[in-house]
């Protein structure tokens, strides 16, 4: 009797991974058949390179002061642009932390050029590598591509950038 209720478990987890397949598989049609409008609604929404610095940092883990250090901008900027892009469907909620979002996908995979951080500050560098610092010493992981980017920005500003 063990044996069959394995069997039969054993039948439904193979059935719901062919769905997920599925579902995956339809996602990504449907994804490439609206890519022309996703394009033309992130051209339009993402008019400045602050707007798109943010929405390019929204990436499900970071949070609004996060973003607002790394974009220049107002906290309640951000915040406002988030509720915003929600309603437009460009982000989601994050499946790592609650009261996040995160973008559907990059600006780079549908050809829009992500800009760089322009006149960067000292305390804007200094205050990007204190939260990452802190994310680490919480046991929080941080992406290497953070860290990069932090470099990125202390290297620009150093040579005058």
């Amino acid at each position: 009797m063990a044996d069959k209720k394995e069997k039969t478990l054993n039948d439904i987890w193979q059935k719901l991974d062919e769905q997920e397949k599925i579902m995956r598989d339809v996602g990504r049609w449907l994804r490439f058949q609206n890519i022309g409008k996703l394009k033309e609604i992130l051209e339009t929404e993402l008019d400045t390179d602050e707007k798109k610095i943010a929405f390019e940092n929204t990436d499900g883990e970071k949070g609004v002061r996060d973003i607002s250090t790394v974009a220049q901008t107002p906290s309640k900027t951000v915040h406002n642009w988030w509720q915003k892009w929600f309603r437009l469907g460009i982000v989601e909620p994050s499946g790592a932390y609650q009261g996040r979002l995160k973008k559907i996908c990059s600006l780079d995979d549908i050809g829009i050029k992500i800009p760089k951080i322009l006149g960067i500050n000292n305390k804007a560098v200094q205050d990007a590598k204190n939260v990452a610092e802190n994310e680490k010493s919480e046991g929080i992981t941080v992406k290497e591509d953070d860290l990069k980017e932090i470099e990125e920005m202390e290297d620009d500003k150093e040579n005058g950038k």
